[in-house]
C-alpha cells in the first residue's frame, strides 16, 4: 500500500529562545550578541531535518494554546512537517527552553520550563494515521507510543528512538525499537549500569560489546554519537566507526536530533547503514555552524555539495538564519 508519510514523530515539541553571549554574566548587566526563536524538542527537530531533506514528515504531540504553541506550529510548517495530528490543549502552556551559547568556550546552558500539557495517550493514536507511515520516530515510551509501535510493526514499518539519556522508558522498551541511536550520555549511563571500569577509556572492541548488548535486546541497528569523536555503530555482525567532520562549530544544540532525522531519511531512501550515518554526520556538522537546533539544517542540495567538497554553501543556510532572526 502506498504510504502517505515517510516518518511520523511522536513526542513533546517545544519552543526555544536561543541567546549568544561572550560568557555567562558575572554582573547584573551583559551584552547579548544575538538571539532568535527556534522550535525545539528532540523528536520535533529530527522531523524538521527529515522534512528539509525531502521526506514526507508528520508530527503527533500535544501543545498548549499559548503563543508558544502557535510558534511551534508555524515552525513545523516552515520545515515541511505536517501538523494535522498536532493536539492543542486549551488553557495549557507549551514547553519552553532558553538555550544560551557562550562564544568564549563554546559552552551551552539549557534552562527549561516543562510543558503543562500531557503526553500522547492511547486514545490519541489514530490507527489509520499510524498505518500511513513507513517509520515512527520517538523520544519517550508510554502506552500511547507502544500502541503506535504495535500498529506500525503490524504493517511492516519500523520504530526509531532518540536515546538521549539513560532512562527506564528507553531501556525497558528495547523490544519495540528497530533503529536505536543513543548519545554519549546514554552510553556512559549504560556503561555504569553494566559495571564497566569508567576510570579507563574503553577500547573500541569493548565499546562494540556494549552496543551488542543493546542489539541483543531488540534493535537491528545500534548507533552511538560521541560529539567531536564521531559515531560508532553495529548492524547484524558488522561494525563501523566514523569521524566527526571538520566545520567551524558555533553551537551543538540539536546536533544529535538532526542526526536522527537525517539517518532515518537516508535509511528509508535505501542507503546502507554506514552511508546513512555519513549522511547524518554531514547534516549534524552543517547544523553546528549556526546557533540553535534548526537554523543550520541543510536541504538536500546543500548537504550533497558539502559531502562532495567539504564546503558549506551559505545561500540556503543564510536564508534560514534570516528567517529565524525575524521570528514567525
Amino acid at each position: 500500500m502506498e504510504k502517505k508519510f515517510d516518518i511520523i514523530g511522536l513526542g513533546t515539541p517545544g519552543q526555544d529562545l536561543v541567546i549568544e553571549l561572550e560568557k555567562m554574566p558575572q554582573t547584573v548587566s551583559s551584552k547579548m550578541y544575538d538571539c532568535c526563536f527556534q522550535g525545539g524538542g528532540w523528536v520535533a527537530t529530527a522531523l524538521c531535518a527529515a522534512g528539509n531533506l525531502g521526506m514526507r514528515a508528520s508530527f503527533c504531540g500535544v501543545i498548549g494554546d499559548d503563543i508558544l504553541g502557535k510558534m511551534i506550529t508555524a515552525d513545523f510548517k516552515f520545515n515541511n512537517v505536517d501538523t494535522s495530528h498536532l493536539i492543542v490543549e486549551n488553557g495549557k502552556r507549551s514547553n519552553f527552553c532558553v538555550c544560551i551559547t557562550e562564544r568564549a568556550d563554546k559552552k551551552k546552558t539549557l534552562i527549561s520550563r516543562p510543558s503543562e500539557c500531557r503526553e500522547v495517550e492511547p486514545d490519541d493514536i489514530d490507527e489509520d494515521y499510524i498505518r500511513s507511515a513507513r517509520m515512527l520516530h520517538v523520544g519517550f515510551v508510554n502506552e500511547g507510543v507502544r500502541k503506535a509501535a504495535d500498529i506500525i510493526h503490524s504493517e511492516g514499518g519500523m520504530v526509531s528512538v532518540d536515546a538521549a539519556y539513560y532512562k527506564p522508558y528507553v531501556y525497558e522498551n528495547y523490544d519495540i525499537f528497530d533503529v536505536f541511536i543513543g548519545s554519549e550520555y546514554y552510553f556512559n549511563g549504560l556503561c555504569e549500569e553494566l559495571g564497566c571500569n569508567t576510570e579507563k577509556k574503553l577500547s573500541e572492541s569493548e565499546m562494540f560489546d556494549i552496543m551488542r548488548y543493546v542489539r541483543d535486546k531488540g534493535p537491528e541497528i545500534v548507533i552511538f554519537t560521541f560529539g567531536p569523536d564521531g559515531c560508532k555503530g553495529i548492524y547484524g555482525e558488522k561494525t563501523f566507526s566514523l569521524p566527526a567532520m571538520d566545520v567551524p562549530v558555533v553551537d551543538t544544540t540539536g546536533a544529535g536530533d538532526v542526526f536522527h532525522g537525517a539517518f532515518d531519511a537516508a535509511y528509508l531512501n535505501g542507503m546502507d547503514v554506514v552511508n546513512a550515518a555519513k549522511y547524518a554526520t554531514g547534516v549534524s556538522s552543517i547544523k553546528c555552524t549556526q546557533m540553535g537546533g534548526r537554523a543550520g539544517i541543510p536541504d538536500k542540495a546543500t548537504l550533497e555539495k558539502f559531502l562532495k567538497t567539504g564546503e558549506v554553501d551559505r545561500n540556503q543556510i543564510e536564508k534560514r538564519v534570516e528567517h529565524y532572526k525575524r521570528g514567525i
